[in-house]
This record gives C-alpha cells, structure tokens and sequence, in this order.
C-alpha cells in the first residue's frame, strides 16, 4: 500500500482516521498495522495489500463465497472467458461495461469486487489515465491480482474487504464500478450504499452482473454444485436510492447480463 493511500482509507467502524504504526516515510508500506485514533480498532497490511476483513466475522453469502473464491481463484479468469464467448467475446463483454464510465484524466477509479484484475488491462488503454484502487472479499484473487500486475506492468492499490463496508473515506473517488458478484452479496443494498458514500457528487456508477438466464446455464454445467442452493437472479434496481439521478437497467452481453448505471446526487 502506498503512503498516499493513509489519506483516503478509514476504520470499518467509526469511519475514522488512521495511522501507520511503522515507518512513515516510505512511499509503499508492504508490511505494517494501521491503527483508529478513535475505537482503536486495528488492520494490518501484508504484502502491501490493506485488510480490513475478518473472516470470523463474515456472514451470509459472503462467508460462503470468500472461501469459494480464493479456490476458485485457480480458475478464475479462464473460466470467466469461457462465459464471455457467449457474449460475443471477452473484448466485447468487458467494453460494453466499461466503456459506461465517465473518464478524465487524474481521476481516482475504485473497482468494488476486482478480482484477479482482468478488467486493468483495458482501462489502462484509456490515455487519461488514473489512480485505481481494488477492493476483494478473496486473499486469493487478491494475490493473483498482484502477480498479474507485475506481469502487465500495470500500478493498483489493492485491499482486502466487503462491498459492503469499504474501507474508504466519504466522497473519495471519481470512477466507481463493480462487474460480476453482487447477485451474491450478503447485503446488495448496502454494497451499493457504500459505493454511493465513497463516491463524489455527480459520479456515475456502473454495477454489472450475470443473468438469470446466464445462471440457469451455468447450473447445467455443475455451477449449482458448486455454490449451492441460489436466489433468483433479479437485477438490483429497486435498491438503488431515488435521491439518484439518471437510473437506467440495460440488459447486456447478449442477454446473458445486465447492467446498471446511475449518478450519485449532487450534493
């Protein structure tokens, strides 16, 4: 984790500041606790990566699924390739998302969910440029997404946490986004509370996820053994705030997902 980064990140609890307890004059800490000055609650940084998570407290889907995905972590991107042939491709599927948000030069990007980093590659072909931030619930992801950074040569600020209580201070980034895992967050409303609290005024927020339809799929191919019992897909609009403006549900990737953007108020 990079210095810089002590004056965005907050405690999970009171929202308060935090401090290093280590050296502070380095530009990236790769080991070290940061410390509330307020409930003196404490999160250590390990292989530069900040954890705000316990998985003893985990509940829901979410305890389920960190365990899940830092197996599945192993498979992750060539399955999720996989899926995307039937969306007319891996190149179009991630364009079709990512092409939604509102890129300007210097602008803090935050992707809720980043998983092993596969979305990086093509926002780094944006000539504007940007700070990105990546939040995951699986150590596992995380750690395939470091390796792929070195391998791309590509900068992240990465961290270990939940959607749905990020680790960030109010109105913090000018990009946030998520693509492929809130139908199994704990607590959807709250996740998507928690991008709109680090957002900016006027920021326009992307959520994206796979079908009903594309599940139902999926579930032919062993996909139900593997996460169990499952809700009905049904695409979070009816959660996101009316204080929002410009809420619009698209259905994507050849119907296999949808889409969700909106703009936090202007406050």
């Amino acid at each position: 984790m990079k210095s810089s980064s002590l004056k965005i990140v907050c405690c999970l609890i009171c929202k308060g500041p935090l401090s290093l307890q280590g050296p502070p004059d380095v530009d990236l800490i790769c080991e070290g606790t940061l410390s509330c000055e307020s409930c003196q609650r404490t999160f250590a940084i390990e292989n530069s990566i900040g954890e705000f998570l316990r998985v003893e407290e985990l509940v829901g889907f979410n305890k389920r699924y960190e365990k899940l995905n830092n197996i599945f972590s192993h498979v992750y991107t060539p399955a999720t390739r996989l899926m995307f042939a039937l969306c007319g491709g891996e190149e179009n599927a991630r364009r079709e998302c990512l092409e939604r948000l509102e890129r300007r030069a210097g602008a803090k990007i935050l992707e809720v969910g980043i998983g092993t980093g596969d979305n990086l590659p093509y926002l780094a072909r944006c000539p504007d440029g940007g700070e990105v931030y990546g939040l995951d619930i699986s150590r596992g992801m995380l750690r395939r997404c470091a390796r792929n950074l070195r391998k791309w040569g590509l900068q992240a600020e990465l961290f270990l946490g939940e959607a749905e209580r990020l680790p960030f201070r109010d109105q913090t980034f000018d990009i946030v986004f998520h693509i492929g895992a809130i139908n199994f967050f704990t607590d959807k409303k709250q996740a998507i509370q928690e991008m709109i609290r680090v957002a900016r005024p006027g920021t326009k927020i992307i959520i994206a996820d796979e079908s009903e339809r594309a599940l139902r799929l999926l579930d032919k191919f062993l996909f139900q053994l593997w996460i169990g019992k499952r809700e009905e897909v049904v695409p979070p609009i009816d959660l996101i705030p009316e204080t929002t403006l410009e809420t619009r549900l698209d259905t994507i990737w050849n119907g296999y997902g949808y889409c969700i953007e909106f703009r936090t108020p202007l406050r």
